[in-house]
């Protein structure tokens, strides 16, 4: 069962939640900060979940015992990160159902992340502790930040299948076992299944339930690779960086003039282009047209090039940075 498998199934499992949803009236009415204009089906993510969750962990413990270097691979660190995945996909569905407090909804986020983070890395120094401390707080603001960037018609899941895809590829090239693979192409084809109904014009939003378990998702892909040397970390800052860079210019402009960070708004870079291009679709299209022209070739130029991955980074940014600066003049 690989990624077209679960991108079927997924499919399958999302048409039978939207009719459910249609019926119990579980919609995301809009309002003066939502880039949609009727009453939509939401929470679509507990579909996705519930297809998901279940496969990787059936291929984790069914799967391949061995690594590429002839050891047992540890299935417990992927596992318990589906679990925390899980429960944030929950939490998730109540909250687009019943809006948690925000200090709450943090304080939920960085208490899980650190521990996810503390599986993948066990601390057994000061120092790895401050490292667990840095990189839990990193993965609630990637938690976060997804959920910030779900916000128009297929953006957050196409994102995610990209990145997923290009960590398995960029993996398999490291030396990464069948567990990392297959594990990032039942992540894409899950979401990928789901895209077929949020692509533009949406019948069906991820939520909450959906966007913050991707954001989970995809920071223990990073992890994982990182840990075991197979994709260096830059490379997948790099796959990140639209959401990455937008999120933080956006809040660091808010910032600078005194506006909430916590309030809703709608002054993210891709909502600006969504409302100048008067399309959900272009602004899905430039996102792939810069992940497969840009992002993804200098990741695997990272790969052949280690000594310069940082250089690189900085490279693979610049555009994005400018044209964050172009569209501050946007409304």
């Amino acid at each position: 069962m690989g990624m077209i498998g679960s991108a079927l199934l997924s499919a399958l499992a999302v048409a039978i939640y939207l009719r459910s949803a249609r019926r119990r009236g579980w919609l995301d009415a809009p309002n003066h900060r939502s880039s949609h204009e009727e009453a939509t089906p939401s929470s679509g993510g507990i579909a996705v979940l519930g297809v998901l969750v279940p496969l990787a962990a059936l291929w984790l413990i069914l799967g391949t015992p061995a690594g590429t270097a002839g050891t047992i691979v540890p299935i417990r660190e992927p596992l318990l990160s589906l679990a925390a995945a899980a429960l944030l996909c929950l939490i998730g569905a109540w909250d687009d159902l019943r809006p948690l407090p925000a200090g709450l909804r943090l304080m939920v986020f960085v208490g899980l992340t650190l521990m996810v983070v503390a599986v993948w890395l066990p601390p057994r120094e000061l120092a790895d502790l401050a490292l667990v401390l840095i990189l839990g707080v990193a993965l609630a603001w990637l938690v976060n930040l997804y959920n910030f960037m779900d916000g128009i018609d297929g953006l957050a899941a196409l994102q995610c299948v990209l990145v997923a895809l290009a960590m398995a590829w960029l993996a398999r090239r490291g030396g990464a076992n069948a567990q990392y693979e297959v594990f990032a192409l039942l992540i894409a084809g899950s979401y990928l299944g789901f895209l077929l109904f949020n692509r533009p014009p949406a019948r069906l939003f991820m939520g909450d339930a959906g966007s913050l378990s991707a954001g989970l998702l995809l920071g223990c892909l990073g992890l994982w690779a990182w840990r075991e040397a197979w994709v260096p970390a830059t490379a997948w800052l790099l796959l990140m960086s639209p959401f990455l860079v937008d999120t933080g210019w956006t809040l660091a402009a808010r910032a600078f003039r005194g506006a909430p960070l916590a309030e809703a708004h709608r002054e993210h870079g891709y909502q600006r282009l969504a409302r100048h291009w008067q399309s959900h679709g272009f602004v899905d299209l430039a996102l792939l047209g810069l992940f497969i022209l840009w992002l993804f070739p200098l990741t695997l130029l990272q790969q052949r090039m280690p000594e310069n991955a940082v250089t690189i980074f900085l490279l693979g940014l610049f555009p994005q940075l400018l044209l964050m600066v172009r569209l501050r003049r946007l409304q």
